[in-house]
């Protein structure tokens, strides 16, 4: 056996030895010397661009029978959805038994609620329960209520014409969801082009609506107006149009996660129109 492997690297080395000493591997083609090495290399060459010029080898396409289908339905095991569930993952929410006001009952105990977005404290008003009662008492109640279902009704212009009189604007509109009007009113005013300078702590529905509006977008420090005033002066230095482009400032009155002081909504007055202070 091993004999027979040594003849074998023998006879191979014999053969590469005859290929570089062979006639046309020492030959002069247009004045270049053809060795050996390269005689070798240029076959090779020839070889490979062979092989990448064939197609590659495709299996015949064919039809699974009926037995091979039902071989692979009885090996599929189909995979959980939703990981086991664990003891630990079993709990019961707090149920509250009254109204999600500063206070709530839970369990039949008073407890101080933390986790609510009330920010006025409007829930359970006294006032707002009575409205709230003659209303149903003469219009009802049903599963929705938008006004492109059902219709404007009388307290809808009645509550516009009050807020606009408050606010001292000519008009003023209602929208039945808190996010329709945030993706409606900010895309309104704000178009592309526009720049526009947010505090990076408004609610995420303000952000979706600014990201409708293809405006540009800076953010400043949450609730920092050395932090505004100097993004609106980086603003108008490296931008030569910037007074000529629309500027708006994007702020909220009552955030989630703290509030705006009134001396700061003063501060940001002044900068948006220096001749209002």
């Amino acid at each position: 056996m091993e004999l027979a492997a040594l003849n074998l690297v023998n006879a191979t080395l014999n053969w590469i030895t005859f290929a570089l000493d062979a006639p046309s591997a020492r030959a002069v083609v247009f004045g270049v010397h053809i060795g050996g090495h390269l005689f070798v290399e240029v076959l090779l060459l020839v070889v490979i661009l062979f092989l990448l010029s064939q197609k590659s080898y495709k299996p015949p396409k064919r039809p699974l029978t009926k037995k091979e289908i039902d071989e692979l339905c009885d090996e599929w095991v189909p995979e959980s959805l939703i990981p086991p569930i664990t003891q630990e993952m079993l709990s019961e929410p707090p149920v509250l038994e009254s109204a999600a006001g500063l206070h709530t009952i839970i369990d039949g105990k008073e407890v101080v609620n933390f986790a609510s977005a009330n920010y006025l404290g409007f829930v359970g008003h006294d006032k707002l329960l009575e409205s709230c009662t003659s209303a149903l008492e003469k219009y009802g109640v049903g599963s929705c209520g938008p006004r492109g279902f059902y219709g404007t009704i009388d307290v809808h212009l009645d509550c516009e014409a009050r807020i606009a009189k408050f606010l001292g604007t000519h008009d003023s509109i209602l929208y039945s969801y808190g996010l329709s009007t945030l993706f409606s009113a900010i895309p309104c005013f704000c178009k592309k082009g526009d720049i526009i300078v947010v505090d990076e702590g408004v609610h995420w529905g303000i952000q979706n609506g600014l990201y409708l509006s293809r405006s540009t977008i800076v953010y400043f420090k949450h609730n920092d107006m050395e932090s505004l005033e100097k993004t609106l002066e980086k603003i108008t230095a490296q931008n030569k149009r910037a007074k000529k482009l629309r500027r708006y400032i994007v702020v909220e009155s009552v955030y989630q996660v703290c509030y705006v002081k009134f001396s700061q909504a003063s501060t940001i007055v002044s900068l948006v129109c220096p001749c209002c202070t």
